[in-house]
């Protein structure tokens, strides 16, 4: 692929879809929104052939696009191996989401809006995971607002406005200040070098004083901490989630919850390492709290969209707690866990939606045996429940082994409440399968139910294989950011002095 630029293509294709779609007859759209979508997955598959993964440290598949020279401002892209992990997770989801709706009852009414925002969503966060210029990376991540907000209140549940509005909200008033943090970049690299820019690599130059660099790390991670969430940043989330169509729960747990966590390692810990060495008790803690949180109240909800959505808060927990360790086994775990969790949290939002068509109810109790008398669906969901557990064979195991192993490096004390983290997150799912297969139910509603088929059956199988992959052949996802972890310490270190 040497010379084709394959960003610039993953990016226009929805774009040149969405722009088809506009003038087809509207019940064509899902049909060129999943070519279109299939088309992007497949070209990233393709790239794994021209991955070069002992220089996953460097930056693959570049292009730059010079926007305003006054301002060295470009629309500067391209992959390291923590991306491109991000990259193939949004073309695999985003298909996958769109498979899912083609079948949705719940998407029955202005169908060309709707692919269109799907597909512009995905256009958005390959914007996000690819660009090496802050302020393009900001206007990416300002962007995939737009598509979530309609799609929750247009095709959304009965609060919809509510939740919709909340999300706008949370999110864009937190990104204010991420605004502020790049533009002072800028401006500190203008006084250091002479010259604005707004590059990634440029701006890993610029030196601060401590006591700087912590504010500039804390105006970050308000941006960050909203969108990850962490507790207590995370109300917007279980609203969002609760009153979403099914395929825009797929997208915003999967995909735009990891554009938190991405962004904290690519940019929180890289640009401020002395910052992120000062403040890692607080954020490994921080992520423990989040974990241990979270599980309750997701043990508590009576909803199961709501269930699935702290459960996601969780995991978000695990991810932070794991990069905040700022060692080998940590950052593994992190990354690992972004992935795994991108597989889980899809699947089990495909889940309740695929009862709720047969239901018509989110309530926990009106699922209780549900799933008994459709069998594929059955093994689908209680292989997506041990993974997201962390059961050995699981996509989340080696991410929460990996944290506790990360944890130990410093003390027992450490590694033991990561543990008690974990035991928690294994009861809320261990209730979850409780309800669904050994509790009891009158048969006659249930024995009428069709198992699962069709295009939701392809969308869920695409979330079920990964979650194999990343279970047994570990080795193969910790290729592409082993060069990238080992790099980064070597850089916190070498500025942090060891």
């Amino acid at each position: 692929m040497e010379g084709f630029p394959l960003l610039s293509t993953s990016m226009l294709a929805p774009l040149i879809g969405s722009f088809i779609i506009l003038f087809l007859r509207e019940e064509i759209s899902k049909w060129v929104a999943s070519i279109t979508s299939g088309f992007v997955f497949l070209l990233s598959l393709l790239s794994l052939f021209f991955f070069d993964f002992s220089k996953a440290y460097k930056v693959q598949f570049e292009e730059k696009y010079t926007l305003i020279p006054e301002l060295n401002l470009s629309l500067h892209m391209g992959l390291d191996g923590l991306s491109y992990v991000m990259y193939l997770l949004t073309t695999l989801v985003s298909l996958s989401a769109i498979l899912w709706s083609t079948r949705d009852h719940q998407i029955g009414h202005r169908l060309k809006e709707y692919y269109i925002w799907f597909l512009l969503t995905e256009t958005f966060l390959i914007g996000v995971f690819a660009s090496l210029d802050l302020m393009v990376f900001y206007v990416f991540y300002e962007l995939t607002l737009v598509p979530m907000f309609f799609v929750i209140g247009i095709w959304g549940y009965k609060l919809r406005m509510y939740s919709a509005y909340k999300f706008f909200i949370y999110i864009f008033v937190s990104s204010l200040f991420l605004l502020l943090g790049i533009v002072s970049l800028a401006s500190v690299h203008y006084k250091q070098f002479g010259k604005f820019s707004f590059n990634y690599f440029d701006l890993l130059k610029n030196t601060y004083p401590l006591e700087f660099e912590v504010f500039m790390f804390l105006l970050f991670l308000i941006a960050f901490a909203v969108k990850t969430p962490i507790v207590p940043f995370h109300t917007w989330l279980p609203d969002a989630h609760g009153e979403a169509p099914t395929a825009g729960s797929v997208v915003l747990a999967a995909i735009l919850l990891k554009m938190g966590t991405y962004a904290l390692l690519r940019f929180n810990i890289s640009l401020f390492p002395e910052a992120s060495v000062f403040l890692m008790p607080l954020m490994v803690l921080w992520g423990i709290f989040t974990i241990v949180f979270a599980s309750w109240f997701t043990i508590s909800q009576s909803n199961v969209k709501r269930f699935v959505a702290y459960s996601s808060v969780s995991h978000m927990g695990f991810v932070v707690t794991g990069m905040f360790l700022l060692n080998t086994e940590g950052l593994k775990a992190s990354i690992t866990e972004m992935f795994a969790h991108g597989l889980t949290s899809s699947a089990l939002f495909m889940m309740a939606g695929f009862i709720y068509n047969r239901l018509h109810s989110f309530n926990m109790q009106a699922l209780r045996g549900s799933i008994r008398f459709m069998p594929v669906f059955a093994v689908f969901v209680a292989i997506t429940g041990f993974s997201s557990m962390g059961l050995p064979g699981g996509s989340s195991f080696w991410g929460k082994f990996l944290t506790i192993v990360g944890a130990r490096e410093y003390t027992l004390l450490l590694a033991f409440l990561v543990i008690v983290g974990a035991f928690f997150s294994a009861v809320y799912v261990l209730y979850l399968l409780k309800t669904l297969y050994l509790d009891t139910k009158e048969e006659g509603r249930l024995i009428h139910f069709t198992d699962i088929r069709g295009f939701k059956l392809l969308a869920f199988f695409l979330m079920v294989l990964p979650m194999f992959m990343v279970g047994f052949l570990p080795f193969l996802f910790f290729a592409f950011y082993d060069p990238y972890i080992k790099n980064l310490l070597e850089q916190i270190a070498s500025k942090v002095g060891g």
